[in-house]
């Protein structure tokens, strides 16, 4: 009898294992998928350079383009702050739909897309001279805002899956009222990393455009 306890407890251990392995790999499987979505954005965003006017349009660039030094910071990081909570909206509410796991991953596109527009548009513009300016403005809000907007979107599939399942196999459900507050908390939390971002952002174009400019 004893025996047969070992042997169970070890089978279960081992399934755990098991378990813990997959999760393990799925979560590093998404992740890749997400960074995957972004890179294929940057691409489909670096071709449509061809279009210089839906090029310089703040819905495609979404602010991933350094404005003019004659703006003031306040308003450069406003600019920044806005086009991310629009994002970070979108994302939320698909997040509350059973079918918005496709509208993320095409937001995750389309954030992709606006970074890549903004790199090619400054290199047509500029030449090599946009190495600089890309390095200093572009590429560290590229990487920050790439990296929350997988955060986000990471979020609004759980969200969007659980509530599939719940339609379709009326699983007990994660979605009570304390899942949604949490939910609202994560979010809550995204905004204000995205404010904190926007306003690092500000302040780098300040610091090209009014000291290294100079």
């Amino acid at each position: 009898m004893n025996n047969a306890h070992i042997l169970y407890k070890k089978g279960m251990m081992r399934m755990k294992h098991i378990s813990t392995f997959y999760e393990n790999n799925d979560k590093r499987t998404s992740l890749f998928a997400y960074t995957l979505i972004v890179m294929v954005g940057i691409a489909v965003g670096s071709l449509m350079i061809k279009d210089r006017d839906t090029a310089y349009s703040f819905l495609v660039n979404q602010y991933f383009v350094p404005t003019s030094e004659e703006v003031s910071l306040f308003a450069l990081a406003r600019g920044t702050f806005v086009s991310s909570l629009i994002f970070t909206a979108a994302a939320f509410f698909f997040g509350l739909c059973a079918l918005g796991k496709p509208f993320g991953a095409l937001l995750l596109l389309y954030r992709g897309a606006g970074i890549g527009v903004s790199v090619t548009l400054m290199y047509s513009c500029m030449g090599k001279a946009a190495f600089l300016p890309v390095l200093i403005t572009v590429l560290p809000k590229a990487v920050a805002f790439s990296v929350l907007s997988i955060l986000t979107i990471r979020e609004t599939f759980r969200r969007s899956r659980s509530i599939f399942m719940y339609c379709i196999k009326d699983e007990a459900c994660s979605d009570n009222v304390q899942s949604f507050r949490l939910y609202c908390v994560k979010f809550i939390v995204l905004i204000f990393l995205s404010l904190i971002i926007s306003a690092a952002d500000g302040g780098l174009n300040y610091l090209y455009f009014k000291i290294i400019r100079q």
